[in-house]
C-alpha cells in the first residue's frame, strides 16, 4: 500500500510538471488583453497606445484590447490557464475594493505583470468660490471642519483618494454621496458642492469655460496645458496620487512567461512616440516590473489599511 502510494504522488508530481511546462511552451497566436471599462475611456486609451505600440515593435504575438464592462469581469477572465496568452488591465482599485468589502477578489488572487502608467487628478472648486486656492480653502476646513463640501460617489478609489486628501491635509470635508460621478459633477457646475477630485482633462475643459477652479493637481503634471497648476506637494501637502494602470496575469502563470511579456510593455515604456502620446491625456509612464508591482500592491494595501483604522479611530468633530 505504501509503494501505492509513493507511486500515487510520484504521477502526480509528474504530471503537474507536464502541465506547468505544457502551458509554458504553449504559443499564443495572439494575446488577449481585457480591459473591464468601455471604449474611450482613459484606461482603454492608455492600455491601447500600449498594444499599439508593442505590435509595432514587433517583438512577439500581437496584442488585442479586448474591453469587457459585465459585472464580475475581472473573475470571469481570468480563471482561464496561466500560459500568457490572456492578460488583465487593472487599477489600484483592486486594493480599495477589496479593503471596501473583503468578498472581493485580491489583488494577490493574480500575478503582477508590470506597472504601467499614472494619471494624476485634479482638486477643483466651484466656479463661484471667492479666493478659490487651496491655502485658504485648506484653513477653513481646519477652523470649520465638516463645512468645506466635497462630492464623491460610493465608488471606494474615489474614497480612498478623498481619504488620502483628508489625511495628509488634516481637514475634515462635509462629503455628499451621489449614484453617479456624473450627478456629482453636475452639483458641483451648479455650485452646490465646493470641491471635487476629478480627472484632469474635465478640469481643463470646465476652467477653461470659467466654470471651475482647479486648485492643485494630485501630482505634478508636465502638459503643457496646465503649466502654473501647483501640485498638492508644492502647496505642503505631503502626498501625490492618480489613477495607476497595470497589466496582471491569472495566478500561477509561469515566471518565464511573465518575463517575456513584461519585456515586451518595459521595450514599449522606453518608446518617445506613446510618451508623448500619453502625456497629451495627462499621463506619465511609471513603469515597474513584477517584483516592483508586487510590492506597491503590498505597501498600498499596508498604508491604505492604516489610514482606514487611523480615521475610524479619529473622534467625531463638530463645527466651531
Amino acid at each position: 500500500m505504501r509503494i501505492f502510494y509513493l507511486t500515487l504522488l510520484a504521477f502526480c508530481f509528474i504530471f503537474s510538471l507536464g502541465q506547468a511546462s505544457k502551458a509554458a511552451s504553449k504559443k499564443c497566436l495572439h494575446i488577449r488583453v481585457i480591459v473591464p471599462s468601455s471604449v474611450g475611456t482613459a484606461t482603454d486609451l492608455i492600455i491601447r497606445a500600449y498594444a499599439e505600440t508593442i505590435n509595432r515593435q514587433q517583438s512577439g504575438p500581437l496584442l488585442k484590447v479586448l474591453n469587457k464592462t459585465q459585472n464580475a469581469v475581472i473573475e470571469k477572465n481570468m480563471s482561464g490557464r496561466p500560459d500568457g496568452c490572456q492578460i488583465l488591465a487593472v487599477t489600484q482599485s483592486l486594493v480599495s475594493n477589496f479593503l471596501n468589502d473583503k468578498t472581493s477578489i485580491e489583488w494577490s488572487k493574480f500575478t503582477p505583470i508590470a506597472m504601467l502608467s499614472r494619471t494624476p487628478m485634479a482638486v477643483v472648486a466651484r466656479g463661484s468660490l471667492r479666493d478659490a486656492n487651496l491655502a485658504n480653502i485648506i484653513e477653513v476646513a481646519l477652523q470649520n471642519p465638516n463645512v468645506v463640501s466635497l462630492g464623491e460617489t460610493s465608488n471606494p478609489l474615489e474614497q480612498m483618494f478623498r481619504m488620502s486628501l483628508e489625511d495628509a491635509s488634516g481637514v475634515r470635508f462635509k462629503i455628499t454621496v451621489f449614484e453617479t460621478a456624473r450627478q456629482s459633477f453636475l452639483e458641483l457646475l451648479a455650485d452646490n458642492l465646493d470641491l471635487g477630485i476629478i480627472s484632469a482633462s474635465a478640469a481643463k475643459r470646465r476652467m477653461d469655460l470659467k466654470q471651475l477652479k482647479i486648485v492643485a493637481t494630485t501630482e505634478r503634471l508636465e502638459n503643457e496645458k496646465l503649466v502654473g497648476v501647483p501640485s498638492l506637494k508644492d502647496q505642503g501637502i505631503d502626498l501625490s496620487f492618480g489613477v495607476d494602470r497595470g497589466i496582471m496575469a491569472p495566478m500561477d502563470t509561469p515566471p518565464e512567461i511573465i518575463a517575456k511579456i513584461m519585456e515586451r510593455f518595459q521595450k514599449a515604456s522606453d518608446d518617445p512616440e506613446l510618451e508623448d502620446r500619453l502625456a497629451k491625456i495627462y499621463t506619465r509612464i511609471m513603469f515597474l516590473d513584477p517584483d516592483s508591482y508586487t510590492q506597491y500592491f503590498e505597501n498600498l494595501t499596508a498604508d491604505w489599511s492604516e489610514m482606514i483604522e487611523r480615521t475610524q479611530q479619529r473622534p467625531a468633530r463638530t463645527p466651531g
